[in-house]
């Protein structure tokens, strides 16, 4: 008899426990509901003044290709453009990150990107972003319910109210994030609540309450443990996701780079090709014996692209991260210049001329090489 009336108060002080344990989820979950119901207090505004020294170094608008690296950011030529005047949804879904994007790209479409900056830091800007076709991409995406009103850059600006009809068209519509179900809180049915359950837990058996809560606590915590393997593996497939579009962009940019590099090869090869021409015709005095002549070394090479992006060389495949960096590791950085002295004897002169050009030709080879490669990740 001892033991067992050792058993009942054990197994009522558990049960008094694990109801306690209940209530205080429904404690909170009230008071959440009565936080949510508070209006909400508006937020200082957020001025640029900082970023004014970075901005005066550049125009005030900027045009040129640029393509999405997230659902507010542009990238352009050794700048980052985070759109003004929104953020990104907070949601678990990837797919609206991902609509978010391909909007952004078929609205671009490869075209120019005309941006009015105002604010940030080189290399990572803020601006106010149109298409060729005068869209603005910002309002496009609230349009779309693919972005959220940050009202710490828009609050008391004279274009703020655009950008509020656009988010409240979007929600009206239920388009994007305005789709998603009402994440709302759980709730208890009215016979579970503490004022009726704790009377029925403390007087109608502490051995069944006991019972009942521990059931009621494995089936929360078998819940439990399978939404957060579900929220991680979707973390997961977000990353990988999200990895092979910044892998995408690193190729696409980078390709461009060295496209560009082989054409300013071309243009030298012609202009001193001409120069060798001139100086190997026994009719024309050369230029340099009448009044001398300066002869660039090699052609003026673009090295933004490679230099910005150097820590993300690891989203590449090894060999392919090799060969970039020894490719770029032979393209000199600075201009240098050979100075053609009137007194230059000419079979001197024609060697130097002919040593320009050998240098230059020899890297045609391996940037094209690089390309092909980078064009075979890009369809991997």
């Amino acid at each position: 008899m001892g033991d067992f009336m050792r058993f009942l108060a054990t197994a009522a002080l558990v049960a008094v426990s694990l109801s306690a344990v209940l209530f205080l989820p429904l404690h909170d979950v009230q008071a959440q509901s009565q936080q949510r119901a508070a209006p909400q207090t508006a937020q200082a505004p957020v001025t640029t003044q900082g970023a004014a020294p970075a901005a005066s170094r550049l125009p005030e608008r900027i045009q040129r290709p640029m393509v999405p690296i997230d659902p507010v950011t542009l990238r352009a030529e050794g700048l980052m453009i985070r759109l003004w005047g929104i953020r990104p949804v907070t949601s678990s879904e990837t797919m609206l990150e991902l609509r978010a994007m391909e909007l952004l790209t078929s609205l671009i479409q490869e075209g120019q990107v005309s941006c009015k900056l105002e604010g940030g830091v080189v290399p990572e800007l803020i601006g106010r972003c149109v298409t060729q076709e005068n869209r603005e991409l910002a309002l496009e995406l609230l349009n779309n319910g693919y972005a959220i009103v940050d009202r710490r850059q828009t609050y008391n600006m004279p274009f703020a109210s655009g950008y509020e009809t656009a988010q409240e068209q979007a929600r009206i519509a239920k388009k994007g994030v305005w789709a998603l179900k009402d994440q709302q809180a759980p709730t208890l049915p009215k016979w579970l609540q503490s004022d009726v359950l704790a009377p029925l837990v403390i007087f109608g058996g502490m051995f069944l309450g006991f019972l009942f809560n521990a059931l009621i606590m494995l089936r929360f915590m078998g819940r439990f443990s399978q939404s957060q393997s579900s929220e991680n593996l979707q973390a997961e497939r977000k990353e990988a996701l999200l990895q092979s579009r910044e892998r995408q962009v690193l190729v696409t940019t980078l390709e461009g780079e060295l496209t560009e590099n082989k054409n300013k090869i071309e243009a030298f090869l012609v202009i001193y090709g001409d120069l060798l021409k001139t100086l190997n015709d026994p009719v024309q005095t050369p230029k340099y014996q009448q009044v001398g002549d300066i002869v660039q070394k090699h052609p003026s090479y673009s090295k933004t692209v490679f230099e910005a992006n150097v820590g993300k060389l690891s989203l590449l495949d090894i060999k392919l991260a090799g060969h970039l960096s020894k490719l770029y590791s032979a393209m000199p950085k600075e201009q240098e210049y050979i100075n053609l002295d009137q007194n230059v004897p000419l079979d001197t002169a024609v060697k130097l001329v002919e040593k320009v050009l050998q240098d230059a030709e020899e890297l045609l080879g391996p940037i094209a090489q690089v390309v092909r490669e980078l064009q075979e990740a890009a369809r991997q």
